[in-house]
């Protein structure tokens, strides 16, 4: 394994990965730069190339510029092949995208910060404190439920929005949404 090394680079001299699959709204952007001010910027980006090809942090650097920061930790990732770069930024940009909170730790944890405001990171406490709250009722009493996960692209056909919608209305049904 290679010894990685941090080096601060001036953010003017970060560029942009072209090929990043990655999307970063505005919005996340904004919730990115919120906790960059109040945490710090703790996490290193990934670059390559004498351009500074920003692999992976292009979101940071983004929130980076409204929080005015003027120069970025990074980490070289010159000693990977082109296409291993490539492989990389889809490996890490999707990899946390695999699971979700364990819900027993994060109902203990958000008790426990009651009073610290989550909102400007778009972090939605009560929408977990409602997921925890349904997740220890089926653990008390187990539901004889059948769960199913779906993925519907309703960009591409009306009636799959209708047919959301008439489900979304129907007692026994839960429909959480993501938009990607």
């Amino acid at each position: 394994m290679e010894d990685l090394k941090i080096e601060y680079i001036d953010i003017e001299k970060l560029n942009h990965y072209e090929e990043n699959s990655k999307i970063h709204t505005k919005q996340q952007i904004e919730h990115i730069a919120n906790s960059i001010k109040e945490f710090g910027f703790n996490d290193p980006l990934g670059i390559a190339g004498e351009d500074n090809i920003v692999l992976e942090g292009n979101g940071r650097v983004e929130a980076a510029k409204l929080a005015g920061l003027t120069k970025l930790p990074c980490v070289r990732l010159d000693h990977l092949s082109k296409e291993e770069q490539k492989a990389y930024v889809i490996a890490h940009n999707s990899t946390n995208l695999e699971t979700g909170f364990d819900d027993g730790i994060l109902f203990q944890q958000l008790k426990e910060l009651q009073e610290f405001d989550f909102t400007n990171f778009g972090i939605d406490v009560d929408k977990y404190l409602k997921t925890c709250i349904r997740v220890q009722k089926r653990l008390l009493k187990p539901a004889k439920k059948v769960h199913y996960l779906i993925s519907l692209d309703i960009n591409k056909n009306d009636e799959i929005a209708n047919i959301i919608a008439r489900l979304n209305i129907m007692e026994g049904v839960e429909i959480e949404s993501t938009i990607n």
